[in-house]
């Protein structure tokens, strides 16, 4: 049996594939990131953002890109099910082979080898995964509650062992659920931790909306890219792992999230409304079909409930289930929907809402924070690695740098940079414009937001600009046309 991405494409590339023999015993591998909107890998073509982005963007010039993808829920128990079984699942049915056993371990993993790496559900047996997490919440009946008990820190040594023990040839199952770019916010692009220090925890816990004003929300969106950041260079490194097993070319690789973010002022940051649907329930999918080299953009109206089906359609499994979903074949480019949420509720959607709130999302992100990479994010990035020279002081002005040991006498020790650099400001009216300075070169420019009382700023500063022992912090204020005022330490 030979099916390929033409079959499951858009057909926009005329260049023809290479047949790979496809068969029940194909490698399989698939990725779920944790909240992540398709709007913060793209740029303003809606293209995935090669510069910020390297190795997602790589993925997806190899493989089919369903840019108008959709969630099944906006909380994780409600969201990865789905994608693991091609059934909608709510807050009734927990995350466990028990109550969902027609899953893809139980119809694919028989005769293979699988290895998984399930964080907060529990889909895989026992019989199919010895080494698994099964068995940490017994006394949940609710699933929102069975995930929230099971959700830890993530453990990257333990993620990072999995990729590296990733199992090579046919007759393979490989399934990671990788909790990132998901809160606590506190990973660098590389993977260098950083403290956060007032800011640490800025974002809405649970159903809340948004309470800080934009420029807060920007600094929040900006540590939301740069995790995305290490979360690419994580699936940059599953790839790797993949390609040297010798296994690439005739393996189905997908690449998806559960769902998305909100960073939308005034919006809740994870319960879908009408409204940020794009930005909560337009996860990325990404799948490479055996054989394909081709990249190739698909409008079809896929959702997660979609995935195993189109998976047991490509291999010819023949003992497949029934399902919610459909082979991505069947489907059409636009398609009435339904995500569930908290409480038993649902809230219907159509693909259209996607496609007219995406571009929105992609135009405030760059009105927030510019176009560059990921360590030039912010208003007028054109300054950052900039010298301001001398400069007049602000009257009446000062600011306070939060934990300023940090910088006075940093020592670099492994997994560790104090990269965000926040501060409280007096005399300084919100949403002011300021620039940031680490040893006479300008590393950052957010805007002031009241955050818990006191006026505030942060922003990002590059590893690379932190120096053993004492660094200079010097804050400036960012006038109409430019010209820089230094802001006197308190």
């Amino acid at each position: 049996m030979v099916l390929g991405p033409r079959l499951f494409g858009t057909g926009s590339s005329g260049a023809a594939e290479p047949a790979v023999e496809v068969d029940p015993t194909t490698p399989v591998v698939l990725i779920i990131l944790d909240e992540l909107p398709s709007s913060t890998l793209m740029n303003a073509d809606q293209e995935i953002d090669a510069n910020r982005y390297p190795n997602i963007a790589s993925f997806s010039s190899q493989s089919t890109w369903y840019r108008n993808n959709a969630a099944a829920g906006d909380f994780t128990a409600w969201a990865v099910p789905p994608i693991l079984t091609g059934n909608h699942a709510d807050a009734q049915i927990l995350p466990t082979s028990d109550a969902q056993p027609d899953n893809i371990f139980n119809l694919l993993g028989p005769g293979r080898k699988v290895h998984s790496h399930e964080e907060v559900t529990e889909l895989c047996s026992r019989a199919l995964c010895p080494d698994g997490h099964q068995g940490e919440a017994p006394d949940e009946t609710d699933s929102g509650e069975f995930v929230k008990a099971k959700f830890k820190l993530i453990n990257i040594p333990e993620i990072n062992r999995w990729i590296g023990t990733m199992p090579a040839g046919g007759r393979t199952l490989s399934v990671l659920h990788l909790i990132l770019p998901h809160e606590p916010l506190q990973y660098l692009p590389k993977g260098q931790k950083y403290p956060g220090g007032p800011l640490y925890f800025t974002v809405p816990r649970n159903h809340s909306a948004w309470s800080i004003s934009d420029a807060g929300i920007s600094l929040a969106q900006q540590r939301h890219m740069m995790q995305v950041g290490y979360a690419d260079r994580l699936v940059g490194r599953v790839m790797k792992k993949i390609r040297s097993n010798g296994a690439w070319d005739r393996s189905m690789v997908v690449l998806t999230a559960d769902h998305g973010d909100s960073f939308g002022n005034g919006q809740p940051r994870r319960d879908a409304r009408p409204g940020n649907i794009a930005a909560t329930l337009n996860p990325p999918l990404m799948i490479k079909y055996p054989g394909q080299q081709t990249g190739e953009i698909s409008r079809k109206a896929t959702q997660a409930i979609d995935i195993v089906p189109t998976i047991a359609e490509v291999l010819g499994v023949k003992n497949m289930y029934s399902t919610d979903g459909q082979p991505i074949d069947q489907l059409s480019e636009d398609r009435e929907m339904f995500a569930n949420k908290y409480e038993m509720e649902k809230i219907n959607f159509s693909t259209s809402d996607i496609r007219a709130e995406r571009a929105g999302l992609v135009k405030t992100s760059e009105r927030r924070l510019g176009t560059s990479g990921l360590w030039k994010l912010g208003p007028q990035s054109e300054l950052i690695g900039t010298r301001p020279g001398r400069t007049r002081v602000l009257g009446g002005a000062s600011v306070t740098i939060d934990s300023p040991r940090r910088l006075v006498d940093y020592k670099p020790r492994a997994g560790y940079v104090p990269s965000l650099i926040s501060g409280e400001l007096t005399g300084v009216e919100a949403d002011q414009l300021v620039a940031v300075a680490v040893n006479g070169r300008i590393t950052g420019t957010t805007r002031t937001f009241t955050y818990e009382g006191p006026m505030r700023f942060g922003t990002m500063t590059s590893p690379s600009s932190i120096r053993r022992g004492a660094n200079r912090i010097t804050v400036y204020a960012v006038g109409p046309t430019g010209k820089l005022r230094r802001i006197s330490r308190a």
